[in-house]
C-alpha cells in the first residue's frame, strides 16, 4: 500500500513541469498579448496552488502561505502595470512608481517576512542565528552588485532610482535566500518543497540580472518575464507539494551555535557592506550611494532585533543561573540556601510581632537505600520526584518545601500553630506512604517525620529550627512502631502527638 500522498509527491514536479514547459513554448512563440496573458495567468496560478496546498496539506502554521500568496497578488499587480502598455499600445511605457514599483516592492518584503517565519519554525530557540543569516545573505549581495550589476548598470546610464530598486530587489532576494540556508540544516535533501522554493529564487534573481545586466540595446525579448512566471509556478508547486507540511512541522530542531562564533560572524557580515563599497571606490568607480544607503535601511533593522535579542538572552542567562543558585535540580523545589533566606526573613517578621507561629517539619525517607542499590539511581530519582510532587500537594499555598539533599526535605510553615502542623505532618505522611509505580515495578518508602513550632516572639537561627526538628525526626526513627508527628512549643518544653497510620 502506497504511503498517503504518494500520487501528489509525483504529480506535483510531474504538473510543474509539464505547465512550465507549456509556458515557455507560449513565450517563445506567442504574441505580447499572449506574453502579458501568460506572465499574470503564472501569478494567478501559484496564488491558487498555494492557497490549495494550504487547505489538503493541513499546515501547522499557514501564516507564512498566506504572507506569500500577498507578495504574489502584489508582484502580479506590477507585473501588470509594466506589460499592459506595451501589450495594448505596443513599445515601451513607463507606469508610475505608486503603480509598478511599490508593490513590487512590498511583495518582496512580504517574500522576506514569509522566509523568516518558515526559518523560525524550525530554529524556534535560534532566532539570532536566522538574523545572522538573513544579514549574510544581504551582505553576500553586495560584492554581486558592486562588481557585476552595478558597472553594467552605469555603462548602460540607469538612473538612481532605476539603481535603487535593482539593488533592494538583490539584497532582499539574497536575504530571503541566506534564511533559507538556514533551513535547509534541518529540513534534509529530499524536502521537494524546498528545492521549489530555491528554484522560485534562483529564477527571480536570474530574471532580475537578465533585466539589469544586459546592454539596453540588446534584445531581451521576453526572457526576464518568463523566468519569472516560471518562478511563480515554482513558489505555487512549493505550497501545493505535501513535503510543505514537512518543512513547516520539522522533527529536527538546530541547535545554537556557540554565541562568540555567532557574533564574530554577526559582526564580519556588517562589514561586508563598507569593505565592498570601499574596494569599488578605490577601484575607480564613484561612491556607490544606493548600496551605502539601501544596505544599512535593510540591517539595522535585522541589527535591532538582535541586539534586542542579545539582551533578552542575557536576561534569560541571569534568571537562570539564579534559579539554578537557589532550587535543586533534580526536583525543582528550593534548596537549603533558598529556605534559609526565607527563613530568616519570616523569623525577623515574627520576632517583630507579625504574623502566626512559624513550622518547620523534617521530613526523611526510609527504605530509600535499598531502593537504589537494587534497581539503580534512576529509580531513585523518580522515588525523590514523585516525593517532591506529593508533599508540594500536601501543604498549603504559602509552605515552601525544600529538597537539603539526599532524601531529605523540609517544609517551611509561616503562620502555622501546633494543630497546623500536625494536620500538615499526617497529610505529608499520608501521601508519602503510597506506592510508586516505576517501570513495572512498585516502589514503597516509609517516613520519618519531625516538626519544630516556634512561637517565641524573638529571633532564633533556622541552624537551630532545623537541629530541633532533625533530632525530632530521629526519634520517630528510633520508634518505628508508629508514624509520629512530633511538635515542639516554645523549643524547650516538647510535646508527643502521635497517628496511627
Amino acid at each position: 500500500m502506497k504511503p498517503p500522498g504518494q500520487w501528489a509527491r509525483l504529480g506535483v514536479p510531474v504538473g510543474f513541469l509539464v505547465v512550465a514547459t507549456g509556458f515557455t513554448a507560449g513565450y517563445l512563440t506567442g504574441s505580447e498579448p499572449v506574453r502579458l496573458l501568460l506572465m499574470l495567468l503564472s501569478g494567478v496560478l501559484a496564488t491558487l496552488g498555494i492557497a490549495m496546498g494550504v487547505r489538503v496539506n493541513r499546515l501547522p502554521d499557514r501564516r507564512p502561505w498566506l504572507l506569500t500568496m500577498l507578495a504574489l497578488v502584489m508582484l502580479s499587480t506590477a507585473n501588470a502595470a509594466w506589460y499592459m502598455p506595451a501589450a495594448i499600445h505596443g513599445g515601451q511605457e513607463t507606469p508610475a512608481p505608486w503603480l509598478a514599483v511599490v508593490p513590487q516592492l512590498v511583495g518582496y518584503v512580504f517574500f522576506l517576512a514569509a522566509s523568516l517565519m518558515i526559518v523560525l519554525r524550525h530554529t524556534p530557540r535560534d532566532a539570532s542565528g536566522t538574523i545572522d543569516a538573513a544579514v549574510w545573505g544581504i551582505a553576500a549581495a553586495a560584492p554581486v552588485w558592486e562588481f557585476l550589476f552595478r558597472p553594467q548598470m552605469l555603462a548602460k546610464g540607469d538612473t538612481t532610482a532605476a539603481q535603487l530598486f535593482a539593488l533592494t530587489q538583490l539584497l532582499v532576494l539574497f536575504g530571503i535566500c541566506g534564511a533559507l540556508l538556514r533551513v535547509a540544516r534541518t529540513s534534509g535533501r529530499g524536502n521537494i518543497t524546498l528545492w521549489f522554493l530555491f528554484g522560485a529564487l534562483g529564477l527571480t534573481l536570474l530574471g532580475t540580472a537578465v533585466v539589469n545586466m544586459l546592454p539596453a540595446d540588446s534584445d531581451q525579448g521576453s526572457v526576464p518575464a518568463l523566468l519569472f512566471a516560471v518562478g511563480y509556478l515554482s513558489l505555487g508547486a512549493a505550497g501545493l507539494h505535501p513535503s510543505a507540511h514537512d518543512l513547516m512541522n520539522p522533527r529536527v530542531r538546530a541547535t545554537d551555535r556557540a554565541p562568540k562564533l555567532q557574533l564574530g560572524m554577526f559582526g564580519a557580515a556588517m562589514l561586508m557592506v563598507p569593505v565592498v563599497g570601499a574596494i569599488g571606490q578605490l577601484a575607480g568607480s564613484p561612491v556607490d550611494g544606493p548600496l551605502l544607503t539601501i544596505a544599512p535601511m535593510l540591517t539595522i533593522p535585522l541589527v535591532l532585533i538582535r541586539i534586542g535579542r542579545l539582551n533578552l538572552q542575557r536576561s534569560r542567562d541571569r534568571e537562570a543561573l539564579a534559579h539554578q543558585a537557589s532550587h535543586d535540580e533534580l526536583t525543582g523545589l528550593v534548596n537549603r540556601r533558598r529556605l534559609f533566606t526565607v527563613m530568616e526573613t519570616a523569623i525577623a517578621r515574627h520576632a517583630d510581632g507579625l504574623g502566626g507561629d512559624l513550622a518547620l517539619l523534617y521530613c526523611d525517607l526510609n527504605d530509600f537505600k535499598p531502593i537504589n542499590d537494587r534497581y539503580g539511581h534512576e529509580a531513585g530519582d523518580a522515588v525523590l520526584r514523585a516525593t517532591a510532587h506529593r508533599i508540594t500537594g500536601a501543604v498549603r499555598s504559602g509552605d515552601v518545601v525544600a529538597r537539603i539533599g539526599g532524601d531529605e526535605f523540609l517544609i517551611f510553615c509561616p503562620d502555622a500553630d501546633s494543630d497546623t502542623a500536625y494536620a500538615l505532618g499526617t497529610r505529608i505522611v499520608r501521601a508519602l506512604s503510597e506506592p510508586v509505580s516505576w517501570r513495572g515495578e512498585t516502589l514503597r518508602v516509609s517516613t520519618a517525620l519531625g516538626t519544630t513550632v516556634w512561637t517565641q516572639r524573638r529571633t532564633v537561627g533556622p541552624d537551630d529550627l532545623l537541629a530541633i526538628a532533625d533530632a525530632q525526626m530521629y526519634e520517630n526513627k528510633r520508634t518505628q512502631s508508629h508514624r509520629s508527628v512530633y511538635c515542639l512549643d516554645e523549643a524547650s518544653s516538647p510535646t508527643l502527638r502521635t497517628s496511627r497510620m
